[in-house]
């Protein structure tokens, strides 16, 4: 039995599959949190399950509290499946002596204007960024920056607080309300700074690495990206192996290969998205962390690799195996809501079910809930995804499975009037 300590994690989906993973391999699993109610999955019952309210934004706290955990068994791999903590868990990992990621280049990859300056120093391509910290900042900038482009949380995750603004008045907009920010929605403290981004245009890809230790880099996968319409970026799909030319996928690859090896990248899994521009490839930022929004599930299903299990031998020191044990395509559908109101009910969601290539349909909004077109990845409802060895067909099952469930949503002023 290996015992696992949890530094928070996804809410949903890679979070809730870490743990229930290691406790049906008769792992132990110390989950810290400052939060339980966020976790639902936490409300199991299982003997080697045990959670522990800890402020898991004090580095001193949590790892006093790991210390002591340690004394009681033996710790064997501090991880997260939270991009918020994984400088914080690095951090732990070096200190404790554990498998880990650098923590100098855990940084680095979370807060975006340092990444860029690493790539930009290293002579790849990056746009154009401005990191403002006053008032007086942004209505300088506001005034010669070329439009549109794009405003943002300089440490954020899931698209949450971008937005492509078109002129000065959007744009001091959109600076008031990030810099406004006290805390992120980890109740980390912000400092109110802005990253303020030219508009890198052209189609958008992830490639999908694990880094081995010692620093050898293998790449899983380039995934096409479908994002929303602008002026948001929200992830609305994802496909699995990319359908781009190799040409186009080689040069992707190489580009990541480069900005890893910029930044210090020493350990782990990455998924560093990137735009394929008039100039090339354009890093758009590096998360060292598993993919979320279930591309290791997608990878299963396409190559068979289990990203997860591969992730949790490393952190072990355990050898891993990288090699596909089958080659198909795989793919995910994000269902959201196509106007404000309240869901009132989903429906079909059996017919959709039994549609060739579906796999898997998860709708994890509940009826009640208030909902609206998609701004960030919190406002997607759930998901569809599906498999098979012929990419079109399965294009076209994942869309009619989209097409087939039906979301009713009671419009906010009828729900008023009410």
């Amino acid at each position: 039995m290996n015992h696992f300590v949890l530094v928070e994690s996804n809410t949903t989906g890679s979070g809730a599959i870490i743990v229930e993973r290691l406790l049906a391999r008769s792992d132990r699993v110390t989950f810290l949190t400052r939060t339980p109610g966020k976790y639902p999955f936490l409300a199991r019952k299982d003997p080697d399950l045990h959670v522990e309210e800890v402020d898991t934004n004090c580095f001193a706290t949590v790892i006093k509290a790991i210390q002591q955990i340690h004394e009681q068994q033996a710790v064997n791999a501090v991880v997260t499946t939270s991009e918020f903590y994984v400088p914080l868990v690095a951090q732990i990992a070096t200190a404790l002596g554990l498998p880990g990621l650098d923590p100098v280049a855990a940084q680095t990859c979370r807060h975006k204007p340092s990444t860029r300056k690493k790539l930009s120093a290293a002579g790849l391509l990056t746009p154009d960024f401005y990191l403002v910290n006053s008032e007086k900042e942004a209505q300088d900038l506001a005034e010669r920056v070329e439009y549109p482009c794009v405003v943002k949380p300089p440490s954020d995750s899931s698209s949450h607080g971008v937005k492509l603004v078109s002129n000065s008045a959007e744009f001091m907009e959109r600076y008031y309300n990030i810099h406004g920010w006290k805390e992120n929605v980890r109740g980390q403290v912000l400092d109110g700074s802005v990253l303020v981004e030219s508009l890198l245009e052209g189609p958008e890809y992830s490639v999908e690495t694990v880094t081995l230790p010692g620093g050898q880099t293998h790449v899983i996968g380039v995934t096409d990206k479908h994002l929303s319409q602008e002026p948001y970026f929200v992830e609305m799909g994802h496909d699995f192996p990319s359908r781009a030319s190799q040409a186009i996928q080689q040069s992707l690859i190489q580009t990541v290969l480069s900005a890893l090896k910029a930044v210090n990248y020493n350990f782990g899994p990455a998924h560093t998205e990137v735009r394929w521009t008039p100039r090339g490839a354009v890093v758009v930022e590096i998360n060292p962390r598993l993919a979320g929004g279930m591309i290791p599930e997608l990878i299963g299903y396409a190559k068979g690799l289990d990203l997860l299990q591969i992730w949790t031998d490393l952190v072990l020191g355990l050898p891993v195996d990288l090699t596909p044990t089958h080659e198909q395509n795989a793919s995910i559908r994000f269902l959201t809501a196509e106007n404000e109101g309240e869901l009132r009910a989903i429906r079909k969601i059996d017919e959709a079910t039994v549609i060739p290539s579906v796999r898997e349909i998860s709708i994890a909004a509940k009826p009640g809930r208030k909902v609206n077109p998609a701004t960030d990845a919190y406002d997607r409802l759930g998901f569809v995804i599906g498999a098979g060895a012929d990419a079109a067909k399965l294009s076209r099952h994942m869309q009619e499975a989209l097409e087939t469930i039906e979301l009713e949503i009671e419009p906010i002023e009828c729900a008023i009037r009410v």
